[in-house]
């Protein structure tokens, strides 16, 4: 039996009527989630209304007015963003419109270690003094209260467009951009890029590029917002835009990443593209981010590029340096047996903590906390939890232990007041989620059988992309099916490859990080795999793969451990059975021992050596007592049995045994020969038959097939 590590919520199968060719459960995926209307099915285009006006906006007509009245009046215009890969494209996008307006516009991207998320008074004041008389947030600004008041108070005026999550209270501006705080604008979901992206489109034909869509996607698919209506036209209209752009900076840093720009797809934007546009945030200042995407030509474009890659290069060597330290760390603290580690060194880049944490929560499926001392004086970090954990309310119900913290469900930034609190924070994290479960639903998409995975299935399924946040790649669960050909592969075997048989079919499948079930993968059993499908192709050739997200079986199953590489290997994990030895006197005490414990799966490892004497080492022994009687067991005597084969283990079995069925008889350490006067059988000895039977219940667990062994057990 394998648990599987999710909830498997299978949701019940449409019988609607088709409208179009693609497939049934495909046709409901695609409205269920909001991608399109059904028009979109029936062309394969994606539909006008799902690009919103973004005068629906109630607020845009105000921004616009006053952006153009600044640029009409030569007055001085600062854009205010923030440091990840979101903040700056939305920087960028708002720049570029109001560069192709003639406005006087600078931007400003405040430092993660010393002024950090959002504006501050020391940045205001400074855009007074330096004479801005309009100031426009994006991707930040929403919470601002204190620092609007500052502007108001100096004559400044201040345009806020945000997505972040509002407070009760709202900045006073000329004019706020914020979906889900505009009662009027029809979807709620927009990144700070993509709200720029509407600002920029409000300022009039010609300020919105394909460019524009391009760089508003970097910062949907960075942000990890929900890719469903117009945030899908935005990644599908910039996935597009990336194909066909001449844009240096671009062009520049997918050279600089060694991607090809004709195959980039939404993947590569998130795992390529957005951990280098965050890189400067993290390591040093993201200004050069802005920079790059503003650079004209590409001489500069390349220079800011190559800055770009040489910083992500040192936040991939100062993440894994951490992470090892962090490691070595988690492991003195016998992780196996926490809920919550929190882990601090004076000396850790902060920049890069979320990184770890996340590495922390992926190896040990705790709650990670990684902290280490600020500028500021304070211990500051961050926080990710296992899915379906919710690491906020952990923190909110520990807020006492703290001197700042926010974030969501599975990420939090935190900050202590001193080095004093770090040991506490734990304890209290661990009594909190001490009967806490890690687990979360996942959401069966589509129940079919292997023979009806093909290239159609797979089109109609690419049609549902970019995937991405709400809009998963569906997933796809087989039931029942074997698994065979099983091979570990990756730098460190981590991964698995095997073959997915049921009936005539087969199909190639891959399990990334799930080296933890190798052992699992037992024959001639079936399983339940949940899986995502897509199309492989190396050298040209296409194979469909399936790409393995859970499994379970249901099945009893032998555990095969007796290789005692895999038993150091697995030992530690596989504890959900019941372990087999030869320490039981016969099969029928073991079997009844298993049937006893409950459990479904059994567990084999190397049995201990167990042999029974033969009648040439018995006869050694006796012959050896009847020519020397009385005789002693010394060192010497000792020795000479060793060297005829007869070890002291099993000198003091054969003993036993003659004692037994009296053919001698020993006092103070001395054998001596009884008077017999029938013929003896070593076999009546009790020891004997004892023995006898433990050495069939070994030969029983070190010879046979599991297959045999698993029959056996469970009475099949």
């Amino acid at each position: 039996m394998l648990k599987s590590k999710f909830i498997w919520n299978e949701a019940e199968q449409t019988s609607a009527e088709l409208v179009s060719d693609f497939h049934p459960e495909i046709e409901r995926l695609f409205l269920k989630r909001q991608l399109g209307s059904i028009n979109a099915l029936t062309t394969k285009e994606l539909a006008d209304e799902v690009k919103h006006d973004p005068f629906k906006f109630k607020d845009m007509q105000s921004a616009v007015t006053r952006i153009k009245d600044a640029i009409a009046n030569c007055e001085k215009i600062l854009v205010y963003g923030d440091y990840d890969a979101d903040g700056t494209t939305a920087v960028a996008i708002v720049m570029r419109a109001l560069r192709i307006l003639g406005a006087k516009a600078d931007f400003y991207i405040p430092n993660r270690f010393f002024e950090g998320y959002g504006p501050n008074p020391d940045a205001f004041l400074q855009a007074v003094s330096d004479g801005y008389q309009l100031v426009i947030t994006v991707d930040c600004g929403i919470s601002a209260i204190a620092e609007a008041q500052l502007l108001a108070d100096n004559q400044v005026d201040l345009i806020i467009t945000d997505h972040h999550q509002p407070q009760a209270e709202m900045p006073k501006a000329v004019a706020i951009i914020h979906p889900e705080v505009d009662p009027n604008y029809p979807f709620d979901y927009l990144a700070g890029a993509g709200v720029a992206l509407k600002v920029a489109e409000a300022l009039g034909e010609g300020n919105l590029t394909a460019d524009d869509y391009m760089l508003a996607m970097f910062g949907t698919i960075g942000d990890v917002v929900n890719l469903v209506d117009e945030n899908r036209q935005i990644v599908k209209q910039g996935l597009a835009a990336l194909k066909q752009t001449t844009l240096p900076g671009v062009v520049a840093l997918l050279k600089e990443a060694k991607l090809n720009q004709y195959e980039v797809d939404e993947k590569g934007v998130s795992f390529a593209i957005c951990p280098r546009l965050n890189a400067p945030g993290r390591m040093d200042d993201a200004s050069i981010v802005v920079e790059l995407f503003l650079a004209k030509d590409a001489t500069s474009a390349t220079e800011y590029a190559q800055a770009i890659e040489a910083l992500n290069k040192e936040r991939k060597t100062v993440t894994t340096k951490i992470t090892t330290d962090a490691i070595k760390l988690a492991k003195a603290k016998e992780s196996n047996q926490l809920k919550a580690l929190v882990l601090y060194q004076p000396d850790w880049h902060e920049g890069v903590l979320g990184i770890v944490a996340a590495k922390l929560t992926t190896k040990y499926g705790v709650v990670a906390v990684v902290l280490t001392n600020a500028d500021d004086g304070l211990i500051k970090g961050s926080a990710r939890a296992p899915a379906g954990v919710d690491i906020l309310a952990a923190m909110q119900a520990n807020a006492n232990l703290l001197e700042k913290y926010g974030g969501h469900a599975s990420a939090v930034g935190l900050s202590l007041l001193n080095v004093n609190q770090v040991e506490a924070l734990e304890i209290a994290l661990n009594q909190t989620l001490e009967h806490s479960e890690p687990f979360t639903q996942l959401a069966v998409d589509l129940q079919l059988e292997p023979q009806e995975i093909d290239f159609k299935l797979i089109a109609d399924i690419n049609f549902l992309a970019p995937f991405g946040q709400a809009n998963q790649r569906p997933l796809v669960k087989l039931s029942a099916v074997q698994i065979k050909d099983v091979k570990r592969i990756g730098a460190n075997y981590e991964h698995l490859k095997f073959t997915i048989a049921k009936d005539a079919t087969q199909l190639e499948a891959i399990f990334f990080n799930g080296a933890k079930t190798f052992v699992y993968l037992t024959a001639k059993t079936t399983f339940d795999l949940l899986c995502e499908v897509e199309i492989n192709e190396w050298h040209g050739n296409k194979k469909i793969q399936a790409r393995i997200i859970d499994m379970k079986c249901d099945e009893p199953q032998v555990i095969d451990l007796r290789n005692p590489q895999l038993a150091d290997e697995f030992a530690q994990l596989v504890t959900d059975g019941f372990v087999v030895d030869c320490a039981f006197d016969s099969k029928a005490m073991l079997k009844s021992a298993f049937i006893a414990s409950g459990s479904k799966n059994v567990i084999l490892k190397k049995q201990p050596t167990l042999t029974m004497p033969s009648r040439e080492q018995f006869a050694l022994v006796y012959q050896a007592v009847k020519a020397h009687a009385p005789f002693y067991l010394t060192p010497e005597i000792m020795a000479y049995f060793n060297q005829g084969g007869v070890s002291q283990a099993m000198l003091t079995f054969i003993v036993k045994v003659l004692l037994e069925v009296e053919l001698c008889s020993y006092e103070a350490n001395v054998l001596r020969l009884k008077a017999v006067n029938t013929k003896v059988d070593f076999k009546a000895s009790p020891s004997y038959q004892a023995r006898a039977a433990k050495v069939l219940v070994n030969e029983f667990l070190e010879l046979y097939e599991a297959p045999e062994i698993l029959k056996f057990m469970v009475g099949g």
